[in-house]
């Protein structure tokens, strides 16, 4: 863990005092001009204890051009957090830190959920944790009870899993949401869950929903994986999928974290985003389901690839080979042919080449396509639902969420 810090780009350390040697799990969660922190913490307060000792990061943050009613506000929530650390308000430690000014190329969530993941990082290897669990978790996020206890059973339970990603539902609280915001949030977690499974339909390995403030990982997994990307949306994304190359990736199925379903504009992506857009659009327009169909029959390829040695494009569907080129093809097939002998070493190679990356890629290349264009939420559902024999003849938001979300938790 000491070369993580060697390797890779780092912060210094925020603090001198070392941690208490029961800590075994540490949360992570960016807060970036929100008040609503405050409501997490005290939601977090309540959880049930687990048997280990718990710290939580805040990383209160702000870009070189943030305004100065942003920059104020920070100040003043880093002040009412620091405040409670002080008095031990909570069971657990409560540690915040502040970044500001940072380069408008790197600030965003992504650098602020690395600056805490990589703290925790260093207080996990001054008491030789090297199994110790990051979590990262928002500030706009509430908790299930048992949020902690389940996460420190599941790395018990899963001895060869050193990462999962956490089960969610979004809060639907109509005391604290308007109803256009939550209208337009089931709709995006029906996507989410669309996705999950016309990915799993494609014999795709690494299905998992990637959501910043749902999985927790192993330190130690954390730096083989070079710790978290700098980026401005989308680092969760970037980071699971990396780390699914190295451990299972596993699931905590029990939903405990309920993320906001507020608007935003703050990234280029993402809930606040998307739920911006669908309540201007009035509709809400994803891949079609066809193409997912098409990289099912891609990935059914290669296995009698490897048995045949004979890389036959007439098996290979001509979207991928009009993606991709019949160059690149060979180029990535011939390479893995040189580097693996078994059969599973040849499908892992093959998966990390033609990745989750390469996939979202692939269906973003149709996106303005006459032949397999975007298609209105409840169309794609209808072809999903066709492909998993359900059938209903109420195609209601209401009861779509209800049955797309009772058949992503089986």
């Amino acid at each position: 863990m000491l070369n993580y810090f060697s390797r890779y780009k780092t912060l210094p350390a925020f603090f001198k005092e070392k941690p208490n040697k029961n800590v075994g799990l540490i949360v992570v969660i960016p807060c970036y001009d929100d008040d609503f922190v405050f409501q997490t913490l005290e939601n977090l307060n309540v959880t049930y204890k687990p048997r280990c000792a718990v710290e939580v990061i805040v990383v209160v943050n702000s870009s070189e051009n943030a305004n100065i009613n942003i920059i104020n506000n920070n100040h003043k929530i880093l002040k009412i957090l620091i405040n409670i650390s002080k008095n031990n308000n909570y069971y657990f430690k409560l540690l915040p830190i502040l970044i500001e000014n940072v380069p408008k190329k790197f600030a965003g969530v992504g650098n602020a959920r690395k600056t805490g993941m990589d703290e925790a990082v260093r207080r996990f290897t001054q008491i030789e944790n090297f199994n110790g669990i990051i979590a990262s978790l928002d500030s706009d996020c509430l908790v299930s009870k048992n949020y902690f206890i389940e996460i420190e059973k599941y790395f018990a339970n899963n001895l060869k899993s050193d990462c999962c990603t956490i089960n969610f539902q979004h809060n639907f609280d109509k005391n604290l949401y308007s109803k256009k915001e939550i209208s337009a949030c089931k709709l995006y977690e029906t996507y989410l869950r669309y996705f999950r499974l016309c990915l799993a339909a494609t014999g795709f390995p690494y299905c998992f929903h990637t959501i910043g403030s749902c999985f927790a990982v192993k330190t130690l997994c954390y730096c083989k994986a070079g710790g978290m990307a700098r980026l401005q949306a989308g680092e969760d994304f970037y980071f699971l999928h990396k780390v699914a190359q190295s451990t299972k990736v596993g699931r905590i199925d029990e939903k405990l974290v309920f993320p906001a379903p507020r608007l935003s504009d703050r990234v280029p992506f993402g809930t606040g985003k998307t739920i911006q857009k669908i309540i201007e659009n009035q509709q809400y327009m994803i891949y079609n389901f066809e193409l997912f169909l098409i990289l099912k029959k891609f990935f059914a390829t290669f296995e009698n690839i490897f048995q045949t040695k004979n890389i036959d494009l007439k098996i290979i569907p001509a979207e991928i080979i009009n993606f991709t080129t019949e160059k690149k093809i060979f180029e990535i097939f011939n390479e893995t042919f040189s580097n693996t002998k078994h059969k599973e070493q040849f499908l892992k190679r093959l998966y990390s080449k033609f990745d989750a990356f390469f996939v979202i890629k692939f269906l973003n290349s149709f996106n303005n396509s006459e032949v397999f264009p975007l298609i209105e939420l409840f169309e794609a559902i209808k072809k999903l639902f066709d492909y998993y024999k359900i059938y209903t003849d109420n195609f209601s938001a209401e009861n779509i969420y209800k049955i797309i979300y009772d058949l992503d938790i089986r």
